[in-house]
């Protein structure tokens, strides 16, 4: 069997791979794609569960190309999966990238040839066969590989179950069906207020309360078609300015005051209107302080709380959903966003069950087992999401100089170096990794900007004619130390419990701080008013969990309302702006 040679092999077919096969395809390089899927999407390829659909709000959950951005018009304010499988169709014939994709191909092994400084990738499926490549980029995104309850024989139950993930292709009936849904993060939040009403009966087994958020959903309003046919012409310098200015990637602000400065009517009218107005404005449209100070995230909870309670009738089934306690502290975890999940639980045939409390013991043939009751079920949902942030990369023979392996390299922490990198295996990047903003920025936002920082990464070696980049280890150290080092960063790691990073955290508690939310920073104020910048430059970015200092310092430098810069920005900025000088003090060329 013949090798195949290319300049890049991208991995992945969604948002990321999608960018960045293009933007390495426009610089001139000869790149080739890799989607197990049969067609272009990514997890929209995939997630065909009832009521999938994007948490986050038009213009800004598309890819963030200008080819792509002036036909195209979506139905509703937060696109379902049906219509955004429609729209890669429709950005594939304006970029033509299915074209340099092999679909329904897996690629199982990817060694690095130290003495040719080349990948040597081996694909399985429709793309079998062995490829080379000098640059090996992998955007299999943070939720590639399905989890299931720990601990039981899932294949026990001999009637129809499945992960949300695999929903069947021909679809499901649940009408007067006894149905288990086992967790409640994004996919069961969106399953059980889709089929509730259709079931006989439905239980739902939760281990951690989500503190979901209302959508405020519109569908095919004039107004948004409207909006959307007069801004779409703008839409390049709409994301260029996102980019620059927003918080994560989204189209609202933060507020930039802290309401432990504020009257208790202040606080209400603010959360008032980021409720009403729906979407992520309460998570990331809210006060300043509502990360960082105990006392305001707990006055955000509370007053989530008791829109809960005005929500739902049984005070059991209110005390499992909201607990006056706070399992994780508000907002650590992304949100969900609901219609009307909360109403479902109002139906006499809905219930929720506790397993935090009473957790699943065994699955049966005809149900599930907790410690104090068995339910049987004709139908099992698993919603239990996915092995995240470092799951996906376990699922490649990855192996880097001297034929070490990723899981050795990682056996005593995970270290990357700007969630783009890994000391030890020469020009491999990756898109929404670990130690990144992964799971808690727009996706298209870091997609493009994670896209251009490799491909200007890769063009400065290949400028420069060098055969291999790679971070230093003092670099990827101190990476790792700057997401950790902060007292406010050690409020939310030790708090943190049951979210993406907990599988990790349980087996290894050196990798405890997988992913995490950048504010935007004061860059441009820095620029003005100070040179310390540039010696912190080579970091490129503070964690979320330092902004309290950075407005200080804003009031300090007598300015009314920072500028801040999102996360990923901010890492593309600080590569282009000090350019060669910075590329030699954080990478290893040789």
């Amino acid at each position: 069997m013949s090798t195949k040679y290319y300049d890049a092999l991208v991995v992945g077919g969604g948002f990321g791979g999608i960018t960045e096969l293009f933007k390495l395809r426009e610089a001139g390089y000869s790149v080739h794609g890799f989607e197990r899927g049969t067609y272009l999407g990514g997890v929209w390829h995939h997630n065909r569960y009832p009521g999938a659909r994007v948490d986050t709000e038009v213009p800004c959950y598309q890819l963030w190309l200008e080819e792509t951005c002036k036909g195209w018009i979506f139905s509703e304010r937060f696109p379902g999966y049906k219509e955004l499988q429609n729209y890669f169709e429709y950005a594939d014939s304006q970029i033509h990238v299915s074209k340099d994709y092999t679909f329904e191909s897996n690629v199982s092994k990817a060694h690095w040839d130290q003495a040719n400084n080349m990948w040597d990738v081996q694909v399985t499926g429709k793309g079998e066969g062995n490829y080379r490549c000098k640059y090996l980029i992998l955007c299999i995104g943070f939720a590639a590989k399905k989890m299931y309850p720990p601990g039981v024989d899932t294949h026990k139950f001999k009637s129809t179950s499945f992960h949300t993930a695999d929903w069947p292709w021909e679809g499901v009936d649940v009408k007067n069906k006894r149905v288990a849904v086992v967790g409640t993060g994004a996919s069961g939040v969106q399953v059980v207020q889709e089929i509730g009403g259709d079931v006989k009966e439905l239980v739902v087994f939760q281990r951690t309360p989500n503190t979901a958020l209302p959508m405020r959903q519109r569908t095919d309003d004039p107004k948004d078609k409207e909006t959307q046919m007069k801004r779409r012409v703008d839409y390049p310098k709409i994301f260029r300015k996102l980019r620059e200015t927003s918080y994560s990637g989204f189209e609202f602000e933060a507020d930039f005051r802290a309401a432990s400065e504020c009257t208790p009517e202040e606080i209400k009218e603010k959360f008032d209107d980021c409720w009403e107005k729906g979407g992520f404005r309460f998570w990331l449209g809210n006060f300043k302080d509502v990360f960082v100070d105990p006392k305001t995230n707990e006055i955000a909870y509370k007053y989530w709380r008791e829109k809960v309670f005005e929500r739902v009738k049984d005070p059991r089934k209110r005390e499992i959903l909201a607990p006056a306690k706070q399992v994780n502290p508000i907002f650590t975890k992304r949100p969900s966003l609901e219609q009307r999940y909360y109403e479902i639980f109002n139906q006499d045939n809905v219930n929720i069950v506790n397993i935090r409390d009473t957790p699943i013991t065994e699955v049966t043939e005809t149900g599930l087992r907790t410690l104090e009751k068995e339910y049987e079920f004709d139908i099992i949902i698993y919603a239990t999401g996915f092995d995240s942030i470092t799951g996906g990369f376990y699922q490649i023979d990855l192996k880097g100089d001297n034929g070490v392996s990723l899981q050795e390299t990682w056996k005593n922490g995970t270290y990357t170096h700007l969630g783009m990198t890994i000391y030890g295996y020469p020009n491999l990047f990756f898109m929404y990794g670990p130690q990144g903003p992964s799971a808690f920025c727009n996706g298209p936002t870091c997609a493009l900007t994670q896209s251009e920082w490799i491909r200007d990464a890769i063009n400065y070696t290949e400028k420069n004619k060098y055969k291999r980049i790679m971070p230093t280890l003092e670099a990827q150290l101190g990476w790792k130390n700057t997401l950790t080092r902060e007292p406010t960063a050690h409020y939310y790691q030790l708090q943190i419990h049951g979210i993406w990073v907990s599988i990790e955290r349980e087996t290894n508690p050196k990798n405890a701080f997988f992913t995490f939310m950048v504010p935007t920073t004061i860059l441009r104020i820095f620029l003005k008013k100070s040179k310390i910048i540039m010696r912190i430059l080579h970091f490129y970015s503070f964690i979320l969990f330092v902004s309290i200092i950075l407005y200080k310092l804003a009031t300090q430098l007598n300015c009314n309302k920072p500028i801040y810069f999102s996360f990923v920005f901010t890492t593309y900025s600080l590569w282009r702006s000090l350019s060669d000088c910075t590329c030699m003090h954080i990478m290893y060329f040789q």
